[in-house]
């Protein structure tokens, strides 16, 4: 028998209760029990309105009925209460409709917590505790299921104007933090709108998770609107990892197995298919913070191993491939080579910068992408390379067919990249920066002297390459019509130390050079090149720049690029983001002029789907609130470069350019001593003298 001083002490007084239907979003309101033996009186009081109702009392159960809001249907609620927490379900029923909903409650100003939260938040808390600081997307459908949690929470949100850009934000975000230190949001139907920033994370080795919402598992197989069951087996070949979660108990850890997967190894997409229902079911699983672990270090044996085959070549070469800017690893770089002397040769556009080009040992990229002219030539004379983060793509090597020395050390992050292609004399899984790290640390060691410093010859001559190489782009500086290898040569010299650039495509901006005084470090581009997605600058410059506030950000595209982001300009001006937007009007898509050369005799003309419409792209960034101005001449860029450096805000700049591809394309320099037949890249249709051979 419960008498009513019993009742009013356990049972009465206000409560914070919320109905959790598994269809929609939670309904809450203030619940006021006043008992009198074991009957009781409930006043139900929500931002529709107040109602009350009547119910009784069982030791700590209660049941009542009461209308809720605008419901024309009776509520009974059943709940048990323990101290100041109050756990149930209420009995929902419209029409054809019934479920039987979750309720609990707090006790007001007890300070009580609940032992479970819904998904949602169960989702930020765990995004929060596995270091993800940003949360980029587009919304639709039911997707402010996690949204409202989202804004609940203390983690950032940024918005852009489609799904892609805002993958593409994501994506930018944490290739210059080079974690998964952000997320990108999206309902179901615009998933595949992202998918192309999946499949480029999986490529470039790019941190990225991707949260998708769709509607409740219970809907499956139902022809239900906006269907995304087929959503999970479309993107998971283009996923390094990915679940479909449809109990809200499963997402603490999935959300961690995500960002673990993206930010680990060999970085890559992580996907995560949430369904509505798990966003509002209930989940006690407890989240822990995320520590990554410590990055796999080489054998002593390994390392010992490779200055011995270092010391017995006679012409050894590093090879620096993208892994050495993701593992952060520039600075162990020059170390290592400042003690050694050993010459670094970049691959390609991956590898860009990974020395300031005038460091003296920097000899240039390799293959056709490469810039001074000179980093085929010293890897193809090498007798042994030391490849370091290095994967051997087609753009580096020229479809596989330069000619490789027989003692190659290859060292990467993940185990299945080595022997991949062909068998190196020694494989190394190892980070790039523990293992330069290592090198450098015994050699320290040791005391010994590597004989390779005292090599002059090859040191004087990369110089004499990239003089040569200098002279010939100081000689497109000031002509008219201003062309593309001009403009990073102006941007070179007017912008301020640490500036990031990112290139539409993933090429380097056309004639830029990375000098000491500017980046000693080497300079990491903010998109990788392997995939190398037309229109993805703007977006990912803007997540650059959220990313690195106190540096400055160009975005370099072409015309043809804009028509992809062009929309971000407003993203600009609407959060007045200091970002500058450079893009080159050379009146088509002139990537796609070239690509006609392999179509076959007179199959496809050049102008085929190439030439674009006269465009104001000025007015268009103008009419989106984005101040700019068109460049004609060669003597209005570096004035202009200056007005938009020192605008308080986000700047746009249109550079009318000659009828060419916006960057540097060095397969059509010669080729210095070519020692192999040359094949003709992606175009070409046979794999006759590639690697092995």
């Amino acid at each position: 028998m419960t008498t009513a001083d019993e009742a009013a002490t356990r049972i009465g007084g206000t409560w914070d209760l919320t109905l959790r239907p598994g269809a929609f979003p939670p309904r809450s309101g203030v619940l006021t029990l006043t008992p009198d033996g074991e009957s009781l009186s409930v006043r139900f009081e929500t931002p529709e309105g107040s109602s009350t109702g009547e119910g009784d009392i069982k030791g700590r159960r209660l049941s009542w009925t009461v209308a809720v809001g605008s419901n024309p249907a009776t509520l009974r609620f059943e709940a048990e209460v323990e101290g100041d927490i109050l756990l149930g379900h209420v009995e929902l029923g419209v029409g054809p409709f019934k479920e039987r909903a979750p309720v609990e409650a707090v006790r007001v100003g007890s300070g009580a917590r609940l032992p479970f939260r819904e998904g949602s938040a169960a989702v930020v808390e765990t995004l929060t505790a596995c270091g993800v600081e940003y949360v980029f997307g587009y919304t639709g459908g039911v997707s402010t299921s996690l949204e409202r949690s989202i804004i609940a929470h203390d983690i950032k949100d940024f918005n852009a104007r489609n799904e892609l850009s805002a993958a593409w934000m994501s994506y930018g975000y944490n290739r210059v933090k080079r974690r998964a230190a952000s997320a990108a949001l999206t309902w179901c139907v615009g998933a595949l709108h992202a998918s192309p920033v999946v499949y480029a994370a999986k490529l470039d080795s790019t941190p990225l998770v991707l949260m998708l919402i769709e509607s409740a598992a219970a809907w499956d197989m139902r022809d239900i609107l906006q269907d995304a069951t087929e959503l999970y087996p479309a993107l998971k070949p283009l996923s390094k990892y990915i679940k479909r979660v449809v109990d809200g108990e499963d997402l603490p850890l999935a959300v961690r197995q995500a960002v673990l997967a993206a930010s680990t190894g060999k970085f890559g997409p992580a996907v995560l298919d949430l369904t509505q229902g798990a966003m509002y079911q209930r989940t006690t699983v407890r989240t822990e913070q995320l520590t990554l672990p410590e990055p796999p270090a080489a054998g002593e044996t390994s390392v010992r191993r490779t200055l011995e085959l270092i010391e017995a070549a006679e012409r050894p070469v590093i090879l620096a491939g993208a892994g050495i800017h993701l593992a952060d690893a520039t600075g162990e770089l020059r170390r290592f080579v400042d003690a050694t002397g050993i010459p670094v040769v970049s691959s390609g556009a991956g590898g860009r910068a990974v020395l300031p080009d005038d460091h003296p040992l920097y000899a240039g990229d390799m293959s056709g992408w490469g810039y001074f002219g000179t980093g085929t030539k010293v890897a193809e004379e090498a007798d042994l390379w030391v490849a370091v983060g290095f994967s051997f793509s087609q753009t580096a090597t020229l479809s596989w067919s330069l000619a490789k020395p027989d003692n190659v050390v290859h060292v990467d992050i993940e185990q299945s990249q080595l022997g991949r292609i062909f068998q190196p004399t020694l494989g190394i899984v190892a980070d790039a920066k523990t293992f330069l790290g290592q090198l450098n640390d015994r050699l320290q060691a040791s005391g010994a002297e590597s004989r390779h410093r005292a090599d002059e010859v090859r040191t004087a001559e990369i110089a004499t390459a990239k003089d040569s190489y200098a002279e010939t782009l100081r000689s497109f500086v000031g002509t008219d019509p201003i062309m593309p290898a001009a403009i990073g040569q102006v941007l070179s010299e007017e912008v301020p130390a640490g500036t990031i650039f990112v290139n539409d495509e993933g090429f380097p901006v056309p004639g830029m050079v990375y000098r000491e005084s500017k980046y000693p470090s080497g300079f990491a581009a903010p998109l990788g090149f392997h995939y190398a997605a037309l229109g993805s600058s703007l977006p990912v410059a803007i997540g650059a720049k959220l990313a690195a506030p106190d540096r400055l950000v160009v975005s370099v595209g072409g015309d043809a690029g804009f028509y992809y982001d062009c929309s971000e300009l407003s993203v600009l001006a609407e959060r007045n983001l200091k970002v500058v937007s450079i893009v080159l009007n050379n009146g088509g898509l002139y990537g796609g002029r070239r690509g006609r050369e392999h179509g076959g005799p007179g199959s496809v003309p050049f102008t085929h789907w190439t030439d674009l419409p006269e465009t104001d792209y000025t007015a268009v960034a103008q009419g989106m609130g984005v101040p700019g101005e068109r460049v004609d001449k060669a003597d209005e860029l570096a004035p202009a470069i200056r007005r938009a450096i020192e605008a308080d805000g986000p700047y746009f700049i249109e550079v009318m350019t000659a009828a060419s591809t916006m960057h540097l394309h060095m397969a059509e320099w010669p080729d210095p001593d070519p020692k192999t037949t040359r094949k003709a890249g992606h175009a070409d249709l046979f794999v006759d003298g590639s690697w092995p051979n």
